[in-house]
């Protein structure tokens, strides 16, 4: 089973580095300029985090490295956060992470780095598409949940542009002529534009599509689509191009929506996690100790944790697989890289056996323990937590 988030994409970026020693750095902090006296903010944030790495024992020139990601202009609206990751003095991931901070800011040195904040940007890979409607045709751009805008330019569709508003009231025969000429050309044109959004969800597979634009066109758009397309339609009743609140009110209907999806799909895991607990038939193991033996043996598909409720607790970082163990016994003779946070821990041996994780809160799981994990096959007897 393959991992449907961010710890996919962080096993391909860091998976080797992340099997072997050496230090980490990090930091995650919000870079947003819609504040007052935006220059004096970001140097006042600049040097915090400049000052928590050295406080931590890094190197100036890491201190260096890292304020020179932080240094550059986000290129996207704000709230905007950052996020970046130095191993052994190499930056290897420099991340724009649009929207608020996700929990905390964290600015660490360690063996192991703590990579809790892209996953809560990333809770699910994500693509979507943004469609807007025109009666002279439409347009799409794609986009990844918790991922800066690509620098391409949308998908146009142009149609028919000729004849495209009604003729001027009158009364001679020519005018139900024109009328139905000009909605016919609107019909087409929406046609157009519908199959080339569902050419775009059959190769894109994403989980949302969210129609604006002309009231009209987004009425004719959205009665063409597919019925794949249709049913992961999500219409803003407005056109977001008029006017600054217009935008602004779309910006926070896509936001709404890409939420929905996200809660809906950790709300059908923890619905999985209740039913196999519930049956009793070994597929689902809750608690600490018995997460940290499923992912052992790479046998946790998804991994459900809250970080709040885990809280100091530490484990054993090890240099090899089992990479992780709550104890030395545990370790099965690979070399012990030393105690880390716990959430830490789990994290990376979660990206390291490529299992899904997710965040969630502890009071919504089974007997509201602070994780649990879905299994990729049946688990033998219980480990004590």
């Amino acid at each position: 089973m393959t991992s449907t988030n961010a710890t996919s994409e962080l096993h391909g970026i860091l998976g080797e580095r992340l099997e072997g020693g050496g230090t980490w750095a990090w930091a995650y902090a919000d870079v947003s300029g819609n504040v007052e006296d935006p220059r004096r903010q970001a140097a006042l944030k600049l040097r915090g985090v400049e000052e928590a790495l050295r406080a931590q024992g890094a190197s100036d020139e890491v201190v260096d490295v890292i304020a020179g990601e932080f240094e550059q202009e986000p290129g996207v609206p704000s709230p905007v956060t950052r996020y970046v990751l130095v191993h052994d003095g190499a930056v290897v991931l420099s991340e724009v992470l649009p929207g608020h901070l996700h929990g905390v800011e964290s600015v660490g040195v360690g063996a192991v780095p703590d990579l809790v904040p892209l996953v809560a940007h990333r809770p699910v890979d994500l693509p979507f598409l943004v469609v807007h409607a025109g009666k002279e045709g439409g347009a799409f751009r794609a986009y990844r949940l918790g991922h800066a805008p690509v620098a391409l330019d949308e998908q146009q569709v142009q149609g028919r542009n000729d004849t495209l508003h009604y003729a001027k009231a009158g009364t001679g025969w020519k005018q139900p002529h024109w009328q139905q000429h000009t909605e016919e050309i609107w019909k087409q044109n929406s046609s157009e534009t519908a199959a080339a959004v569902d050419e775009a969800v059959r190769t894109m597979r994403p989980g949302l599509v969210v129609v604006a634009g002309d009231v009209t066109a987004r009425e004719l758009l959205v009665k063409a689509l597919s019925s794949e397309s249709h049913a992961l339609t999500s219409v803003f009743p407005g056109d977001p191009r008029s006017d600054a609140s217009s935008k602004q009110a779309f910006v926070e209907h896509v936001e709404t929506a890409l939420a929905r999806v996200v809660a809906t799909r950790r709300h059908d895991l923890e619905d999985l996690l209740r039913t196999h607990v519930g049956r009793g038939d070994n597929l689902a193991v809750t608690g600490l100790g018995s997460v940290v033996a499923a992912l052992q043996q790479a046998q946790g598909a998804v991994v459900a944790l809250d970080a709040v409720a885990i809280g100091d607790r530490t484990l054993l970082a090890l240099a090899g697989a089992p990479w992780v163990a709550t104890a030395p016994e545990q370790a099965a003779g690979t070399p012990v890289i030393g105690p880390v946070p716990a959430v830490c821990a789990l994290v990376r041996a979660a990206v390291l056996t490529d299992a899904e994780l997710q965040l969630v809160n502890a009071a919504s799981l089974p007997g509201g323990v602070a994780a649990a994990a879905l299994l990729r096959w049946p688990v033998g007897p219980a480990v004590p937590a």
